[in-house]
C-alpha cells in the first residue's frame, strides 16, 4: 500500500481574480509563493518521501519550494494536469453565468459527464489521474507521496474514492489549502479530508 498526501498548488493571480485556469500555465502570485514556503513549515511534520506534480507552473512552483524544506525529490506526470476548461478559460463564473444564463446549471446537472465546452470531461480527468497515481505507486511501494496538483483533479479523485454522483445537490467535502490523506491499493481510498489546515 502506498500513503499520498494530496494538496493543491498555491495561490495564482487568477485564483485572486477568480478566473477559471484550466490549462493556462498560470504562474504563483508573491501571496502564493509566502503560502508554498508555510506549507513546507507545516509539512515538514509528515516526513514525505517524493513529491508527485503536475507539471504545470503553478504546481512546479508549490513542489519546488516545499521540496527544499522537507528535502524530497520530485517528479511530474502530465496526468495530474488541470482539466481543460475550454472556453471557459480565463473568464469568471459570474460572467459567464450572466453572459450565458444556463449553461454552467447545465453541465453541472451532468455529474461525472460536466464537459465545459471545447475543454475536457471529468471522467477523462478521473482516467489520467487515476493512471499517474498508479503508475508512481508501483514504483514507489511503500512510500509516502507528497500529491501536488489541481482543485479539479483533487475533486475527481476523492469524489470517485467516495462513490460521490457530482450533482450539484451534494454538500461539499472539501476544504480549501487543506491536506487530504488518501492510500493506493489497487485502488485510491481516502483515509482522512481536511486534515491539516495549510494557510
Amino acid at each position: 500500500m502506498v500513503k499520498l498526501g494530496l494538496i493543491r498548488h498555491a495561490r495564482t493571480p487568477w485564483n485572486l481574480e477568480k478566473k477559471i485556469q484550466g490549462r493556462e500555465d498560470i504562474a504563483l502570485s508573491p501571496e502564493g509563493i509566502d503560502q508554498a514556503r508555510l506549507w513546507g513549515e507545516v509539512l515538514l511534520s509528515q516526513k514525505y518521501d517524493i513529491i508527485l506534480s503536475s507539471p504545470m507552473i503553478r504546481a512546479q512552483q508549490t513542489s519546488q519550494i516545499i521540496a527544499k524544506k522537507i528535502h524530497a525529490g520530485i517528479e511530474y506526470d502530465k496526468g495530474l494536469r488541470e482539466q481543460d476548461f475550454g472556453e471557459w478559460e480565463g473568464r469568471k463564473i459570474s460572467d459567464i453565468r450572466n453572459q450565458l444564463p444556463g449553461e454552467i446549471e447545465h453541465q453541472e446537472s451532468m455529474g461525472w459527464d460536466f464537459c465545459p465546452p471545447g475543454g475536457e470531461s471529468r471522467g477523462l480527468v478521473l482516467n489520467r489521474a487515476s493512471n499517474a497515481i498508479e503508475k508512481a505507486a508501483e514504483r514507489l511501494a511503500q512510500k509516502y507521496i507528497l500529491v501536488v496538483s489541481h482543485s479539479s483533479v483533487m475533486k475527481i479523485l476523492i469524489y470517485k474514492a467516495l462513490g460521490r454522483s457530482f450533482m450539484p445537490s451534494e454538500v461539499p467535502l472539501i476544504k480549501n489549502y487543506h491536506l487530504h490523506v488518501l492510500s493506493w491499493d489497487q485502488k485510491v481510498k481516502v483515509e482522512v479530508l481536511n486534515s491539516i489546515k495549510l494557510y
